[in-house]
């Protein structure tokens, strides 16, 4: 451990989510503001709230990690108008249990509970109904961050308005977010669930539309080929009396989770586990909003069973216009190569893409994948690459670890101007992470 300047830094080994990314990192783990700003101005850094993010979006080998975990207090709540002002390293899983206790709740949250607000932010995350509330930033009405140059800045729609934009899906880049104001909708106190059969992904989309207004919504598919695919949409409505009866409560999904020893998603185990969702998916009922939200916290042993060699997600938005043509190919490439595809999940989307968020008009499948280094499957993920580009695919840039920096100009045809509108508020390149420098932001 090294001193300077009032600063204490801890070297620590950090991973990303899906283990494509390992660092020796050098941490600071501040727990005053002050120590925000006692790092010097031209360090290079990057902020770190819950670190559950895919890839490796809160570190780098050469960057100071500047972990907010210190920096999670709820500071300000309205309960007549629902406006609640949290620190960045509060947890979505933590801020949510708040607002429910108050009859309140984010309408947007990621399927991780242990998120930071901050990373929430940094990502612009979307939630379980994406059409029908948006993305992270239509919930956020201020933000205070840290900027190693200007110092301390107040952001807002009205105040430094570009400053405020470049923050959702800026990665970090604009600065290290310390506080935000958040909007809360009225809460529902439970969902009551169904699910419809769908035989494959085109009859998903027309479910999805036909549902778009539902609360909840979203699909799981089997990615094998000869059943590609089929599964079942799973759409909640706010249940009428609020009653949920038993219902198991799980712990929230712990930042890291020990793989098994061995990769259980081969063959057999794929088709094992896809028989086991089938079923679950098709169990209707009332379920707490907590547990609607975070389903997640459902799925620790599958996580683990992606093993010591990891996964990937890839998550691409297809127009709607392209959507089956898309998908025709994509079978086709399923069925000549034959990858294991543990699981293939479907949104709605009916946003506006702005810079390098994830949002946009469309139907976005997220695809997962063990063991991507495997000739096999990294042959399967680029031509899967290469399919959603050519059909005007949006990709995931928090999810796919795969990505490249020479790929991105053809994913987003604005991608210079995006790019310099956040390096506008970081000229210096002084935030950087394993992620921002492997897709050259």
């Amino acid at each position: 451990m090294s001193r300077k300047r009032g600063f204490a830094l801890a070297e620590t080994q950090l991973a990303s989510f899906d283990r494509s990314t390992t660092a020796r990192c050098h941490v600071q783990r501040p727990d005053r503001y002050r120590l925000l700003e006692a790092l010097p101005a031209d360090a290079r850094r990057i902020t770190r709230g819950g670190g559950v993010s895919f890839v490796g979006a809160s570190f780098a080998h050469d960057s100071v990690v500047q972990e907010m975990g210190a920096f999670d207090r709820l500071l300000e709540f309205d309960p007549e108008q629902g406006r609640l002002t949290v620190e960045a390293g509060a947890r979505i899983g933590d801020v949510t249990r708040f607002a429910l206790s108050r009859g309140w709740m984010l309408p947007v949250v990621p399927g991780h509970p242990r998120a930071s607000i901050g990373g929430c932010i940094a990502a612009d995350v979307h939630g379980k109904n994406p059409a029908r509330d948006g993305t992270f930033r239509q919930h956020v009405e201020g933000i205070e961050l840290f900027d190693a140059q200007a110092g301390w800045v107040q952001l807002g729609p009205n105040q430094d308005a570009d400053h405020f934009a470049a923050c959702f899906a800026g990665f970090g880049i604009p600065g290290l977010m310390v506080r935000a104001r958040l909007r809360l909708v009225p809460a529902a106190q439970a969902y009551s669930l169904r699910s419809i059969a769908v035989a494959n992904l085109v009859e998903a989309a027309e479910v999805l539309r036909s549902h778009a207004n539902a609360p909840l919504l979203y699909g799981w598919h089997d990615g094998r080929a000869g059943r590609f695919g089929r599964g079942a949409i799973r759409f909640g409505l706010e249940a009428k009396d609020g009653t949920t009866g038993k219902h198991r409560t799980y712990p929230d999904l712990p930042e890291t989770i020990a793989p098994w020893p061995i990769t259980a998603w081969n063959r057999i185990g794929i088709a094992a586990m896809n028989r086991w969702v089938r079923h679950r998916q098709f169990v209707a009922g009332q379920v707490p909003t907590a547990a609607a939200l975070f389903p997640l916290n459902e799925a620790r042993r599958y996580f683990a069973g992606f093993g010591k060699h990891g996964m990937n997600e890839a998550q691409w938005l297809l127009p709607h216009a392209s959507y089956a043509e898309f998908v025709a190919a994509l079978e086709a490439e399923v069925r000549r190569l034959r990858p294991r595809i543990s699981l293939i999940a479907s949104k709605l989307f009916e946003g506006k893409p702005t810079g390098f968020s994830f949002d946009g008009s469309g139907i976005a499948l997220a695809i997962q994948m063990p063991q991507p280094r495997q000739r096999e499957q990294a042959a399967f993920i680029e031509s899967l690459t290469e399919l959603a580009i050519i059909h005007g695919g949006r990709p995931n840039l928090i999810k796919d670890s795969s990505l490249q920096a020479a790929t991105l100009p053809r994913c987003f045809a604005d991608f210079d101007n995006a790019r310099n509108a956040l390096r506008r508020f970081d000229p210096a390149h002084v935030q950087e992470s394993a992620m921002t420098r492997r897709l050259g932001l």
